[in-house]
């Protein structure tokens, strides 16, 4: 009898779920439909991982090569939902945190929340991303570990490349397909669209070695 996906469920669907439920609880009692959506946005960065733990199960059955390949492609296709959510600070123009002399910042407790779940979630979607790579990193070839770097740099660069259609465009992971509207609204903004996905590469790099624990990694 061969052995379930997982022998045991991993710590990250738990806290993503407390968050999800945070988020529900929380954006009621506050009347904010973003700190709602932020538990969707977490869910998005879960499969991420969960992409990742399927692929590392298959792998070590020797499943076929095109199903592998199926899962690296929706691996990533979702992977910019990680650090994606690191966009979400840009919200907190909404909020008040500075008010005017003599009374140079706001004390408005419920905008600090907002804050806090912001932060919590931008941190820990990343650390799903990072966590997932790790994952991938010890199940792969000796030719991987030849070129990690670059193949890392590649994903990070297709991963910028999709936040930013993510965020500005408005298109989700499975509307790739959907070249010409992509194509049309890079190319209309391409100055912005460049410097945008330089400015996330490098914030994927340094997400990377924060977060990156390969030691500490459960198989």
């Amino acid at each position: 009898m061969k052995p379930m996906i997982f022998k045991k469920i991993h710590i990250f669907y738990y806290l993503t779920f407390l968050y999800m439920i945070i988020s529900v609880v929380l954006g009621f009692i506050l009347s904010n439909g973003l700190v709602i959506f932020l538990g969707w946005n977490i869910f998005l960065a879960t499969i991420v991982f969960l992409l990742a733990e399927i692929y590392v199960h298959f792998r070590r059955e020797k499943s076929k090569p095109i199903f592998l390949t199926v899962i690296l492609i929706l691996y990533v296709l979702f992977f910019p939902n990680t650090i994606y959510v690191l966009t979400d600070f840009i919200h907190l123009e909404n909020y008040h945190f500075f008010s005017q002399y003599p009374d140079m910042y706001a004390m408005i407790i419920s905008d600090w929340l907002v804050f806090m779940h912001i932060t919590i979630g931008a941190l820990y979607a990343a650390k799903l991303g990072i966590a997932s790579l790790n994952k991938l990193e010890l199940h792969q070839s000796m030719q991987f570990k030849k070129y990690k770097y670059l193949i890392l740099s590649s994903l990070f660069f297709l991963s910028s490349l999709g936040i930013f259609i993510g965020r500005f465009l408005r298109f989700n992971s499975w509307q790739i397909f959907d070249f010409f509207s992509i194509l049309s609204g890079i190319f209309s903004h391409v100055e912005f669209a460049l410097v945008f996905i330089l400015i996330f590469f490098i914030l994927h790099w340094v997400s990377y070695f924060i977060f990156s624990q390969k030691d500490k990694i459960s198989l």
